[in-house]
């Protein structure tokens, strides 16, 4: 039996790169029938915590059931859903889908506990979504007190969170709470895990993709889930020439010169649920919606939209050359042949000189005396609609970076709904 149960518990290491030490710890704590120690496992987003308690707890073989705390927002849902888990009771037509019981107080949870005890033995109860419960006072100390109130240690309590509770200690009257935190994964341990999604025929073009794509997004987002999902479609982008017969799949030189786009692409993409599009598709989409279809944005926005594109091409040395003018209309001549030069290919830009810019062009421009919406909300929507991206890391708040990826279609039409000469700025 040690044998077997020490087989299945490599199996698990194998089945979760990089979580060796946390199915360890897991298994310790969960393995012993007769320690009841409540247990807090937290760490980010799409680490593997409920995969692997889930997976754990399958092999020991525990009853279990796993609770929703945001779902399940009052204390009657908690306590019926977990009953009706632990019971295996399925609703259906037959029984009206009700629940195993109706259980509107502590007593009869505890009463319904007992009875799962008499007949299963050990319970395991996982509180998903912990978070909140660090204000719902009265559920925590009853969730923390059932190994005392069941007359047993046969009932253990598992919460899963993102973080620990603020002054857990306090939360839980210093109570024996046992800890197991689940890091960010590594890069070496996102490519062992991502190397099994490996696509049938495609596994040698897979395994040559995957260190650059986690390379490009490893700063930006170390959600297993969405790297999973980004993963997928920047592959099919990378592998499109092959597809098309421009590019051998055996010239990883070439390879690599035409995935950059698609690499950087897929930055731009974390936790947006849209299909990627060419830039072809990107642009016919925005300039239709420029022409009144589907992309309406208010004035405010769409000066924002001009101020952005112009950040990006110009130098920031010769804003003052260029948007000084209080005038309507263009800047004059001369600061107009001295602010000349301007980027070959779009730069990205802070989000202080984004405002100023527009700030200028609507004092200069048809906009400047209509009140305009908070510009930063205008801005949140461009980077919805796609038309900007972030530059900078998400911790990076004092000095955030924009990136402009509105197509010049999109800009033509908006400058021309505004009457506004975009020409006289970018001419070289």
């Amino acid at each position: 039996e040690n044998e077997l149960m020490a087989a299945t518990r490599s199996a698990l290491c194998s089945a979760w790169p990089g979580r060796e030490r946390e199915i360890d710890r897991l298994w310790e704590l969960l393995e012993e029938p007769d320690l009841a120690l409540p247990t807090f496992v937290y760490g980010p987003s799409g680490g593997g915590k409920s995969g692997v308690l889930r997976a754990v707890l399958q092999a020991l073989g525990a009853r279990h059931a796993i609770l929703d705390c945001v779902t399940c927002s009052t204390a009657r849902s908690l306590f019926e859903s977990a009953l009706t888990q632990l019971h295996r009771h399925v609703p259906s037509a037959s029984n009206g889908y009700t629940g195993w019981a109706p259980c509107d107080s502590a007593p009869a949870f505890v009463a319904g506990l007992q009875q799962a005890v008499s007949e299963y033995g050990r319970l395991v109860l996982v509180f998903d979504n912990a978070a909140g419960l660090g204000e719902r006072k009265e559920v925590l100390t009853l969730l923390l007190s059932l190994h005392t109130l069941c007359g047993s240690a046969a009932v253990s309590i598992v919460f899963v969170a993102e973080a620990l509770w603020p002054e857990a200690h306090e939360l839980t009257a210093f109570a024996p709470l046992a800890t197991v935190r689940f890091g960010g994964y590594s890069k070496a341990q996102l490519e062992a895990i991502l190397a099994v999604d490996a696509p049938k025929g495609c596994e040698a073009a897979w395994r040559d993709f995957l260190p650059l794509f986690v390379s490009y997004s490893y700063e930006i987002c170390r959600d297993l889930h969405e790297l999973r999902y980004l993963c997928r479609g920047a592959f099919g982008e990378w592998m499109r020439p092959v597809h098309d017969g421009l590019i051998d799949a055996g010239d990883k030189g070439a390879l690599l010169r035409a995935g950059k786009v698609c690499l950087q692409e897929a930055r731009k993409r974390v936790y947006a649920r849209e299909a990627p599009l060419t830039r072809k598709a990107e642009a016919a989409r925005a300039v239709d919606g420029a022409d009144g279809g589907g992309l309406a944005l208010p004035t405010s926005a769409k000066w924002l939209l001009l101020s952005a594109y112009l950040a990006s091409r110009c130098r920031p040395g010769m804003d003052s050359a260029l948007f000084a003018s209080r005038q309507k209309g263009a800047p004059s001549s001369r600061r107009a042949k001295r602010a000349r030069a301007t980027y070959d290919e779009p730069h990205s830009f802070t989000m202080q000189r984004l405002l100023a810019i527009c700030a200028a062009l609507r004092h200069a421009g048809v906009g400047g005396g209509q009140p305009m919406a908070p510009e930063l909300t205008q801005v949140a929507s461009l980077l919805r609609l796609r038309l900007l991206h972030r530059a900078s890391r998400a911790e990076e708040l004092d000095a955030v970076r924009l990136s402009c990826a509105a197509p010049l279609e999109l800009v033509d039409a908006t400058a021309r709904e505004l009457q506004f000469d975009l020409e006289v700025y970018l001419a070289g």
